[in-house]
């Protein structure tokens, strides 16, 4: 399997299990969605060890158990490579502006579109971001 079609196999895997699931601390947030999708391209992800939690406060306290205080941290942390933004490929992670604590991550869709999570609908949404402030690539 190419790069490509693994990013494609991973990003088709992620939306067939989160699509139509509303947004829920703790169950389905761009944490889980993002681990789910790096597992699914090899990765070691160990965001089941931080615990439980069902609020941003909790998030925050769970990346903390982890020793982290962002998810960007936690990308760095893991050993994403950090890319501009402009270099972004499918399936690449991507940190926008979020009113969490511990931010808020993408995974990038292609023609400057991310899956992630949006105040105004209740699931997985294509969004267009303002604002990029940082990227990694996930291969």
């Amino acid at each position: 399997m190419t790069p490509l079609e693994r990013r494609h196999a991973a990003i088709e895997a992620t939306m067939a299990r989160y699509r139509d699931r509303p947004f829920q601390w703790g169950k389905v947030d761009c944490a889980k969605v993002t681990a789910f999708h790096l597992k699914k391209l090899g990765h070691k992800i160990v965001i089941s060890k931080a615990g439980a939690y069902s609020s941003p406060l909790g998030a925050a306290r769970a990346l903390k158990r982890l020793g982290y205080t962002t998810l960007a941290d936690m990308a760095d942390g893991i050993g994403l490579t950090p890319i501009p933004y402009s270099r972004m490929l499918l399936g690449d992670i991507a940190e926008i502006e979020g009113d969490s604590p511990v931010g808020a991550v993408g995974i990038y869709a292609g023609n400057g579109n991310l899956f992630c999570f949006h105040q105004d609908h209740p699931g997985l949404v294509t969004f267009q971001p303002n604002t990029i402030l940082r990227a990694w690539s996930v291969l």
